[in-house]
């Protein structure tokens, strides 16, 4: 039993500990981005992940918000899917088609900014012919994995053994 022995801390001292580092201003120029996407294997939907510093883990690049950039190539269609994270995403180029739920498509150009609340089916489509839709994706993803709710409309969402 004695390996199920907790700790114990003063309250001041756990409050203490919930200050997060300090997150630096950070820039992501488009050219590196362009580059980044160029190196991934090729697919119908590229996804570049931001991160404040050169670990895997600076992709949470403020506390409980991750950042990445998307592309869908002309013609491609990402079903539609549900999770437990929101997203909001601007379009930055290109041509498509938004679905939320059971509703009508909705358009979306360059510019457009879209909420896509936690468990809301959502799906897209680059109806353009030369151009990817590109979009870039902020989300609560890293919050939403720490509170062990990291889930998707298929079940929970593991890390591999």
């Amino acid at each position: 039993m004695s390996n199920f022995q907790g700790a114990l801390f003063s309250y001041k001292d756990f409050r203490k500990s919930l200050h997060h580092q300090h997150v630096s201003p950070r820039v992501w120029k488009g050219a590196e981005l362009t580059q980044a996407r160029k190196n991934l294997e090729h697919s119908d939907v590229d996804t570049v992940a931001l991160a404040h510093d050169t670990s895997v883990e600076g992709c949470e690049v403020t506390p409980g918000m991750a950042i990445a950039m998307q592309w869908l190539n002309p013609g491609v269609v990402l079903k539609g899917h549900a999770h437990s994270w929101w997203h909001l995403f601007v379009i930055q180029s290109g041509s498509g088609a938004l679905t939320l739920g059971d509703a009508d498509e909705v358009s979306v150009s360059p510019g457009d900014v879209l909420l896509v609340p936690a468990w809301t089916k959502h799906g897209f489509v680059n109806t353009g012919t030369v151009e990817p839709l590109a979009m870039l994706n902020m989300s609560n993803m890293p919050q939403v994995a720490l509170l062990s709710n990291f889930a998707d409309s298929h079940g929970l969402i593991t890390r591999p053994a």
